[in-house]
């Protein structure tokens, strides 16, 4: 018995650039939409028929990467989705998008500090708005395909929907398990979009939930590749009694990168401790998209 839901492993897509080198993961984020219902990239989904608009999310630092990987013309993202149903098997489906990402705007303030995009060197502070956001190709003939890979709003899980007024009914806490989805390494099976999922456990969240910090963090293998995955809640089959059972999967952020072992500076080791950018961040971010670029919906693809 599947103890993720497969719709929330595929939304997870590989993110490159033109030429081929995987940068790292996207995935797809269904929001409810308030804004012009003309707009067409707006879309009602049959099973509430609530307007709604689907975009895909990444880490800032991953959109840099490629622009500093970019070598004439003009700097692009290439997102590989998936074309088929699963269960007819999946192609690779590539989309350019060129201009059409927004990045948090703390996050562009703090890396105009830290000069060209080849010299920037990102702290695990940085985490906290380390996001960039697109709104999907939603012109693309096969849309209702695309949009069943994506996070839904009712799978969402933000920190105000965690009652924090006593400790026991938070639903989330140190030690519950959730998997972290993506392509460490650029990982690609034959021509198959097909994501990694690996297992984790919440490190340190209190002190995200209580407003200490902004990011928080899961114990798991992250690597290269796995920058913008999305971390989902692993339902729990047992709790301890007199504290709150999380039972479903939920979106609760996406990797960032790794916490780097201190005590090794110069060879930057892993030390198993993922940064998660909290989901709030991304939503944050979306609404800095909505209200400061009228070309949503401009991206156009390959053909």
């Amino acid at each position: 018995m599947a103890s993720i839901n497969p719709a929330f492993v595929q939304s997870a897509v590989r993110i490159r650039n033109p030429h081929g080198n995987v940068w790292g993961t996207a995935f797809g984020y269904v929001r409810p939409d308030k804004y012009d219902a003309t707009n067409p990239v707006v879309h009602e989904r049959t099973d509430n028929k609530n307007r709604t608009r689907m975009w895909y999310v990444t880490c800032a630092h991953v959109l840099d990467g490629i622009e500093a990987s970019q070598v004439g013309g003009q700097p692009r993202a290439v997102v590989e989705v998936n074309e088929e149903l699963a269960e007819y098997g999946l192609s690779s489906l590539n989309y350019p998008i060129p201009y059409y990402w927004t990045r948090h705007r703390i996050w562009v303030e703090r890396c105009s500090q830290m000069g060209p995009i080849s010299e920037r060197t990102y702290n695990p502070e940085d985490a906290a708005v380390d996001v960039a956001v697109t709104t999907a190709p939603t012109h693309y003939e096969k849309w209702n395909e695309l949009a069943r890979w994506a996070f839904p709003p009712k799978s969402h899980l933000t920190k105000s929907m965690l009652d924090m007024k006593n400790s026991d009914d938070c639903p989330l806490s140190e030690g519950d398990e959730v998997f972290i989805v993506g392509f460490p390494t650029g990982y690609y099976k034959d021509s198959k979009n097909w994501p990694v999922v690996r297992h984790g456990v919440l490190a340190q969240i209190q002190p995200y939930l209580r407003g200490k910090v902004q990011a928080f963090l899961v114990d798991g293998s992250v690597f290269p590749g796995n920058s913008g995955g999305p971390v989902v809640t692993k339902p729990q089959a047992i709790n301890i009694e007199g504290t709150a059972q999380y039972s479903k999967n939920s979106l609760i952020g996406m990797v960032s990168g790794y916490q780097p072992y201190k005590a090794n500076p110069a060879n930057q080791e892993n030390a198993d401790l993922g940064i998660v950018v909290p989901l709030d961040a991304i939503n944050d971010t979306i609404d800095m998209a909505l209200q400061d670029s009228p070309h949503l919906g401009g991206a156009q693809p390959i053909n």
